[in-house]
């Protein structure tokens, strides 16, 4: 059983926005990380297993994406706030995580992401003395998006943004029921060996 979320949340996770989207779909259970440049020397670290997810727009293209999701960053594109802005509208809870060098457990984790090989590869290879870490995420739709000023310390290619102005988590609502989300989450746990 997942953990009730908080009422608000001061910390955000910068990802893809047509990873967020995905998210918001529940099309994607899981991250896969190493971090940005800011995050290279100590590689990524879940410094807080709750989190709203930041959108971005930089270093993403649809050839990392399977052909089927790359409508995913087109919509997000469409949708995308004046420069500036940032809005949010989906929370993030960790279930579960593990490091992995394994090439051949993103391979089986495919369903569960829309990432293709490529990119993948890609980031298996970089800062290869760094594992990646794999987060099972539930996610959250905000009961309303809201949209947030950039502030200077929010800008650059790092993982975590502590805002702020904690977001406000009241009423949101799990982007998969239960049932369905428990189903997903038993067939990751024996892909990842939990």
């Amino acid at each position: 059983m997942m953990a009730a979320l908080s009422a608000s949340c001061p910390t955000a996770l910068k990802e893809w926005a047509g990873v967020i989207d995905a998210m918001g779909r529940g099309q994607q259970l899981v991250l896969i990380r190493k971090g940005g440049l800011v995050d290279a020397a100590r590689g990524f670290e879940i410094r807080s297993t709750e989190f709203v997810f930041y959108p971005t727009f930089e270093h993403q293209t649809v050839n990392y994406l399977r052909p089927q999701y790359r409508r995913y960053l087109e919509e997000a594109l469409a949708a995308r706030p004046p420069e500036g802005q940032v809005r949010v509208e989906l929370a993030g809870q960790v279930v579960w995580s593990r490091q992995s060098r394994d090439p051949s457990l993103l391979q089986r984790l495919e369903p569960f992401h829309i990432y293709n090989e490529q990119f993948l590869a890609q980031r298996l290879n970089w800062q290869p003395d760094q594992p990646l870490v794999v987060a099972v995420v539930r996610g959250y739709r905000l009961a309303a998006a809201q949209q947030l000023p950039v502030a200077a310390h929010y800008v650059g290619c790092k993982s975590w943004v502590d805002l702020d102005q904690p977001v406000s988590l009241e009423g949101a609502a799990p982007v998969l029921d239960d049932r369905t989300f428990d189903e997903r989450l038993s067939r990751l746990r024996a892909i990842l060996g939990a």
